[in-house]
Formats: C-alpha cells, sequence, structure tokens
C-alpha cells in the first residue's frame, strides 16, 4: 500500500491535482460581475493554478505554461480589439452584439485569442534575457568568465564571503549606468558567477551548495542595485513621474539615492550573511576559509596554465564594452537595450567568436525564452482583463474598511502583489497608480508612500523566481531549487521589510521626509 502511495505520490498528473482543483474552483465558482468579467476569472483560475503548481510541484515551468497558453486560447480567455471602435473586448464575445452600440464586435474570436497568446514572445524584455543568454554563453566559450572569475578568487577568494561581497560591489556600482537590471544581472554578472562557482568545483549536481550560495546572492544583489537609483531598473521613473504629478513633490534622482542609500547599503552588507545562513553554510565556511590560501594558489595556477588573453577572450571583452557603452548612453543615443544585447550576438557571429550552434544549442535561453513569454501574456491579460485592477482596488477598500494604517498596508500589499507578476515593469505599471492613487485618498504621507513604492518596486523581485528576467537567468542554471529559492526569497522579503520599516523610516524622517 505504502509502496503504491509512494509511486501515486511521485506521478506528475497526482501531484498537479491540488492546483488543477483550485483552478477548477475558480474558474467555474466565481461569479462575473461588473468589476470582474469572465474572461477576467478564467485568467485569474490558470495563473493561481499555475503558481500553487510551481510551488507545490517539480513539473516543468515551461509545460506549465504552454497548458495555460493553451487552455485560454482554446477558450477564447483573452481580452481581443475590436476593430471597429479600437476597444478592447472579450475574445469570447466577438462576432456577438455590442449592448452599447448594437452593432456586432468586430473580430475573430478564435483566431484572435491565438494571437494574443503569443503576444508575449514579442516583448522586448523576453528577447533582451534571451540575448543576455547567449552573451553568457560567449562568456563561457571563450574562456573569459572563467579568467575573470579566476581573477576574481586570487583577489577575494581566501573566503568565500570575500567572493559574495565582490559580486555585491559589482552590481552597486554597475546600477547607476546600466538601466536595465536584466542586461546588468544576466548579461555582465551572471556568466562571471557561473564561472567562479565552476571553477571552485560546484555544478548543479556536484557541490552545487557553493554555486547555489553565490547564485544567490547574483540574484538578490541585483534586486537590491535596481532599489538604490532611479536609473537601476527602467520601470523606476514611472513611480517618480506618477508621484511627482499626484503630490506636486520633486523626487529625482538624487531624491531617490538619498533615501535609498542608508537602508539599501544595510541590505547589500546583510545579504550574504543571510544566504550563508540561509543555506546552512556556516560550518563549511570555516573550512573554506582554512583552506583560502590552497584555493588562492590554484587560481594562480589555472591562470598560468591559461597563459595570456585569446583573440576571442579580446574580441568579446570588445563587444561587451560596446554593449556596456550603448546600455550607459541610451538616454543619448534612444537605442532599446533588447536591440544592443542582439547587436552584440551578430557581431560576435560575424567575428566568429562563437558560431551558430552555440546559439541554437542553448537550450536554457529558448527555454525560458518560451515560458517567460508565455507568463508576460498571461500578465498582461490579466491587467487588460481588469484582474489585476480588480485586486489592487479590493486591497485599497479592504485597508479603508478595516481602519488599517494606509502606509505600512499600502507598501506591504503592493510588496506582496508582485508574486501575481512575472515581469517588474508589469507591475509597476498596473499597481504604482492605484497604490498612489489610494494613498492620496487615505491621506499617506507623500514622500513616504512614494519611497516605499518606489524601493519596493525592485525589492519585491526577490519572492520569485519569475518575477524578473535576471531571477529567470538566474535560476535557470538549476544550481537552485524552486522550494529553496521561494524559502530564501521569502526570509529576505521580511528582512527587507523590517528594514525599511526600522531604518527606512528614521532615515527619512531624518532627512526631514
Amino acid at each position: 500500500m505504502q509502496s503504491t502511495w509512494k509511486k501515486l505520490s511521485k506521478n506528475q498528473t497526482v501531484s498537479l491535482l491540488p492546483s488543477i482543483l483550485i483552478g477548477i474552483s475558480i474558474w467555474f465558482g466565481a461569479t462575473p460581475n461588473e468589476e470582474l468579467t469572465l474572461t477576467a476569472i478564467r485568467l485569474l483560475a490558470v495563473f493561481i493554478s499555475c503558481i500553487f503548481a510551481l510551488i507545490t510541484t517539480s513539473v516543468d515551468i515551461t509545460m506549465l505554461v504552454l497548458t495555460g497558453l493553451t487552455l485560454l486560447s482554446i477558450t477564447q480567455s483573452f481580452e481581443c480589439t475590436d476593430k471597429k471602435t479600437g476597444l478592447l473586448t472579450e475574445c469570447r464575445l466577438c462576432g456577438t452584439p455590442n449592448p452599447l452600440t448594437g452593432d456586432d464586435y468586430e473580430c475573430n474570436g478564435g483566431k484572435d485569442a491565438f494571437e494574443q497568446s503569443l503576444v508575449g514572445f514579442s516583448s522586448s524584455v523576453v528577447w533582451l534575457i534571451f540575448a543576455a543568454f547567449h552573451l553568457g554563453k560567449a562568456v563561457q566559450i571563450t574562456h573569459l568568465g572563467r579568467r575573470l572569475s579566476l581573477l576574481m578568487i586570487r583577489a577575494f577568494g581566501k573566503h568565500m564571503l570575500g567572493l559574495a561581497y565582490a559580486i555585491v560591489l559589482s552590481e552597486l556600482l554597475l546600477a547607476p549606468f546600466v538601466p536595465s537590471n536584466t542586461a546588468r544581472g544576466g548579461g555582465i554578472v551572471l556568466p562571471v558567477v557561473q564561472s567562479i562557482a565552476n571553477t571552485l568545483g560546484s555544478t548543479p549536481t556536484i557541490n552545487p551548495q557553493t554555486g547555489s550560495f553565490l547564485i544567490l546572492v547574483g540574484n538578490h544583489a541585483n534586486l537590491i542595485s535596481a532599489s538604490m537609483y532611479l536609473t537601476g531598473m527602467a520601470p523606476n521613473p514611472i513611480v517618480t513621474s506618477k508621484a511627482n504629478q499626484l503630490f506636486g513633490i520633486n523626487f529625482d534622482f538624487m531624491t531617490w539615492l538619498k533615501g535609498s542609500i542608508v537602508p539599501a547599503l544595510v541590505c547589500a552588507f546583510c545579504l550574504p550573511l543571510i544566504l550563508r545562513w540561509s543555506l546552512g553554510m556556516n560550518k563549511k565556511q570555516e573550512k573554506s576559509s582554512k583552506n583560502g590560501d590552497d584555493i588562492i594558489q590554484h587560481a594562480q595556477m589555472e591562470l598560468n596554465k591559461m597563459g595570456a588573453m585569446s583573440k576571442k577572450e579580446w574580441q568579446l571583452c570588445l563587444v561587451l564594452l560596446m554593449c556596456l557603452s550603448l546600455w550607459v548612453t541610451s538616454s543619448y543615443t534612444h537605442i532599446d537595450a533588447t536591440l544592443v544585447a542582439l547587436f552584440g550576438i551578430v557581431v560576435l557571429l560575424h567575428m566568429e567568436t562563437i558560431t551558430w550552434k552555440d546559439v541554437s544549442g542553448n537550450t536554457s535561453a529558448w527555454d525560458t525564452l518560451f515560458w517567460l513569454g508565455g507568463f508576460v501574456t498571461i500578465a498582461k491579460q490579466l491587467s487588460d482583463a481588469g484582474a489585476s485592477a480588480f485586486i489592487g482596488h479590493k486591497i485599497s477598500q479592504t485597508i479603508s474598511q478595516l481602519h488599517l494604517p494606509p502606509l505600512p498596508s499600502l507598501a506591504i500589499s503592493y510588496f506582496a502583489t508582485t508574486f501575481m507578476f512575472s515581469s517588474l515593469s508589469a507591475h509597476t505599471v498596473a499597481f504604482v497608480g492605484t497604490f498612489l492613487d489610494a494613498g492620496h485618498v487615505l491621506g499617506a504621507q507623500p514622500m513616504i508612500l512614494t519611497a516605499f513604492l518606489s524601493y519596493f518596486g525592485a525589492l519585491s523581485g526577490c519572492l520569485t523566481n519569475f518575477s524578473t528576467g535576471s531571477a529567470a537567468m538566474y535560476y535557470a542554471p538549476g544550481y537552485v531549487t524552486r522550494s529553496r529559492w521561494f524559502i530564501a526569497g521569502f526570509q529576505l522579503a521580511i528582512f527587507y521589510l523590517f528594514v525599511y520599516f526600522t531604518l527606512g523610516l528614521a532615515w527619512w524622517k531624518f532627512l526631514g521626509w
């Protein structure tokens, strides 16, 4: 009996049953109303079911996304565009009379629903991630990443924490100049982090703990640096633009930095310590520090074996510097970060630094392109169907009805709702206006509310492995299990909330906010 139960528990279909039941209960149990359409309910059912499956099962994320998109497309549970009015309508209503005008909705439900299911795959953010994967592959193929990692190990390798702080420092120094956290994390820092892990003999199957630690440090350092500067992440200016307009304040680059610098630096300093504790590395850390001199000597020996930099390494350095320069000057050149990364890949291909077989064989890139594109589609549809706004409004109403303090309630709710999104940009666009308006109505202090929403917009990405492109890329190598990723993210979320509600508030009071 026990052996039968074990077999059933390992069966993929059986493990998905709780997620399927949750989805079915929402799909058929929720009643449409003026605020939540049938399409919005179905989108929420599929999304919540997928998220629950991600947390509770080991089913591949790409399979879940494919299943969700197929189901939504077949049932026409997307928002389509009425060609006559240019307005959005439920795809299932295409060809039926518009109750306001009496004319039929001019769209093809089946065809347009399928087209909508592919919208996320045209997202520039998704293609930036895809391109950054291949830049990372080039770093690996040319052995430039290995060389850089050996140099870092030689400089900081006496202690594992030294390597961790070197990664954190790299992020903090790059963030003001590279406004795409995905390009910065996935295209520049991640390849070096992976190379360090490999050089230390850590792979997803052999001694994964070392790699897990470095991967988690890199991912969360990316989010801290994104929160520290106005230019640290693409959607950051959306928050300040809305707040400045609504409250009549001037939350500019220096104001952002003044407010973030103390709590963000504290978080950055504590990050490696918290993750070391979370992974239970304290004892192993003591052992590695005793062997620090051996590690440094080994790194020097490996560098000697590698010899001088090869032609391909120099070519890659040139291309990466070109990409970095174009990313830094994007506000002047107006060249999209994704186009820069794709141009870099094209140049590498023509210089034969990498080959097309290297690109086509990079399965992690193609896999991430698919599932992240699918999640972006669902997130956009949740916003278009009004489901995201519905949840935001319900949160505001609940805060008012329960007579909860507006500031902490709005800030924590904004932080937590990131769990619903596969893009920090999408989360900002969908919710920041709603939460700022709610805070305005509820009488929240403008500068403090703006600070919370500004900094939590990036920090809240710690909750999942799909919150932003860089998180997806750090997760892809397979060093960190899904459950461990979520546990570490939850622990850091509690820490961030504690720091910003104590030290952060005290610092902002000192600044006169």
